[in-house]
Formats: structure tokens, sequence, C-alpha cells
């Protein structure tokens, strides 16, 4: 196989300085070259002065105002194209790439009609992360940090729908890949450190409760972009699965977490 050229973006949205370095760190030496784009941060300062003293590899690409992640994500995949990556590897701006999972990635771009490879994730707040499979296996419900995409597919069109803004952009671009033919692997090995909002846990009767403390505008986005799904592909196992998930959240809120009238 060829000598492949990958870059990896970070989409950032007011980050946790520390969580970015460490992010950009662990990533930096396995790929040619790193994108930073933000989405308006209020310490945006703060994150070019810290950029500075990285590789010179890294770059950012500063959004005045916040255009979601999907608008982000769509720059990351141009600008990949533009420079001639083969493929890039999108990262949320709290995950942490662990060593060696480009090379892992590496050993799977043979598999046939890939739309996008992932690994498992180490959740930050559990302890029962998922054992991964002996084999690769098809995860029709993959997550966008952490993935791997061709540049080449990317130019075909399969683009994040910058309509839905933040929530469920994955998902949709999941269901267009897989109508298309295409699959999407996971591959047998951890390379991910990853957190899913700030979880915490809460008791009812003998069991414990997870809940993730969304902000009143993530929520206002799972509910509309719910809707516009449902829209969008009618009523398929993985919209019923994500209405399912998006009730119970709703759930926890009015039982557990603060601020439930704005939320």
């Amino acid at each position: 196989m060829k000598n492949v050229v990958i870059l990896a973006g970070i989409v950032t949205f007011n980050p946790d300085l520390e969580r970015l370095k460490e992010n950009i760190s662990a990533i930096t030496e396995q790929v040619q070259q790193v994108l930073i784009v933000d989405n308006g941060s209020n310490n945006i300062l703060e994150i070019k002065l810290m950029v500075k003293k990285f590789d010179p590899k890294i770059r950012i690409i500063e959004f005045k105002n916040n255009l979601g992640i999907a608008a982000a994500l769509n720059v990351i995949g141009d600008y990949a194209v533009g420079k001639g990556f083969d493929y890039f590897l999108t990262l949320d701006q709290d995950s942490v790439s662990l060593p060696g999972v480009i090379e892992q990635f590496k050993k799977y771009l043979y598999l046939p009609k890939v739309g996008l490879l992932n690994t498992y994730h180490i959740d930050r707040n559990r302890n029962d992360s998922k054992i991964p499979n002996a084999e690769v296996i098809e995860e029709p419900e993959m997550i966008t940090s952490g993935s791997l995409m061709s540049t080449s597919l990317f130019a075909k069109g399969f683009k994040y729908d910058s309509d839905l803004f933040i929530d469920k952009v994955d998902f949709d671009l999941n269901i267009r890949l897989i109508s298309a033919g295409y699959h999407l692997y996971q591959i047998p090995y951890y390379g991910l450190l990853h957190e899913l909002g700030e979880m915490s846990e809460r008791r009812f009767l003998f069991w414990r409760v997870s809940t993730h403390n969304h902000s009143a505008f993530r929520r206002y986005y799972m509910s509309r972009n719910a809707i516009i799904m449902f829209k969008k592909y009618g009523v398929t196992n993985v919209n019923l699965k994500l209405l399912r998930a998006d009730i119970i959240k709703i759930i926890k809120t009015l039982l557990y977490e603060k601020d439930k009238k704005i939320k």
C-alpha cells in the first residue's frame, strides 16, 4: 500500500485548554497535519497562543460565530480534499487519541466499500467500556469523533448536513452512506478516550441512572433534529432507536437535572 496521507481535524467551541492540548499532543505525531476549526470560541486567543507552541503543521481556521459542528466538519473535509490528503480523521475537542490508532486504521483500509472506520472508545465517565470484538464489525451508528473517512468519498458529495447544526449530524451521514452501499466498520481496537457530556449518576431504587447534563441549547437541537430525521428518512430502526434514547433523556432531565424548565 502506498504511503497514506492523513489529516486530523478538530472542531472547537470554548474548549478546555488543557484537554485540547492533550488532544493535539496525542494525534500530532500520528498524522501529516492537524487542522483546528474553531466555532467562535470566547477563548480563541488562548487557543492560538497554545497552538503556537506546537509543531508548525497545526493550522487554525476561525469562524467569527458558531456555525455548528456540521459546517466545521465540512470545512475539514474540503480542506483535506483541496490539500490532497487521502483521508481525514474527525475529533471532538475533548477526545484524546490513543497511541498507534492511525497505524491500526491503515490495516483496514482494504475492506470493501469503506464508508467510515472507527475504533472502540473508552468513556472517561464510566467503568464499563465495551470489550472489543476479535473481528471487525459493522456499526450503523458511528459517532463523528474518531471516524476516518476518505477524501475521495467526501468529494463525491457525502458531506455533513449543516442544517442539523450539531445533534445527529453523524447519524444522518451514516444513513446516507449505508443507503449508498457503503459500510461503517468498527475495528477491534481501543483508539480513543471520549466523554459524552458532563455525566453524573443518580440512584433510582436499586439502579444507578446516568445523566449527561446537556445544555438547554443542545437539548433543543436533539428534539428539533429528531423531527428532521423522521421527515428525511421516515420510520427506520435508527430513527426509532434515536427517538427512544431522546425520550429517556427527557425523562432523566425532568427527574434528575437542574434547570428543567429551560431544558
